[in-house]
């Protein structure tokens, strides 16, 4: 969301993302300086990336605003709707970092992210029933353990047939063909 985190060129004037983005073409980085403005007032040294989005990709993304508006009675505005074909990303890591880095960076984050996500939801460890110190640190491993496993087995029943072994070919749908059941 570009007006989440108001990004500012180092002279102090506000930096137009969306402008700035817009002559990209989908797959195409651009990377840019921007710092933020600390709330204690002092500037912090950053830099934009975008990616823009494919066409399909930009799609999803529009499709989850227009939801998440309807869920709140609200229309996208303009602006995001607009965003919403691009990936950006503001990091106060300079340019010693390459670009390609930090996206990686960021997807696996995002990843991790989404794990803790899970766990909170389906596990319940959003919420930490313990006062104790020790009693809420065996509390969390053995939360965290459970998220191991479940995940393990997640992994592992992809692979998992009842006779044994993966088919070489994939099975063929019963529908439309001469083999009669009674």
């Amino acid at each position: 969301n570009p007006h989440s985190l108001p990004l500012y060129h180092r002279d102090g004037k506000r930096l137009s993302v969306l402008g700035r983005v817009r002559e990209l073409r989908v797959g195409e980085v651009g990377d840019w300086p921007a710092s933020v403005l600390h709330p204690e007032g002092h500037w912090i040294a950053g830099r934009l990336i975008a990616l823009k989005r494919s066409r399909e990709a930009t799609r999803r993304v529009r499709k989850q605003l227009q939801q998440r508006a309807s869920h709140k009675q609200k229309n996208v505005s303009p602006a995001s709707w607009k965003a919403a074909a691009y990936l950006l990303v503001w990091t106060s890591l300079l340019e010693e970092y390459p670009v390609e880095d930090l996206l990686e960076c960021y997807r696996f984050r995002w990843q991790i992210e989404l794990v803790f996500k899970r766990l909170k939801s389906i596990m319940g460890l959003g919420h930490l029933p313990k006062k104790d110190p020790a009693s809420a640190r065996a509390w969390l491993h053995g939360k965290l353990l459970v998220g191991l496993l479940v995940e393990r087995i997640i992994g592992e029943a992809s692979a998992f047939s009842p006779w044994g072994y993966r088919l070489v070919s994939p099975a063929k749908p019963l529908a439309g063909s001469r083999v009669r059941l009674s």
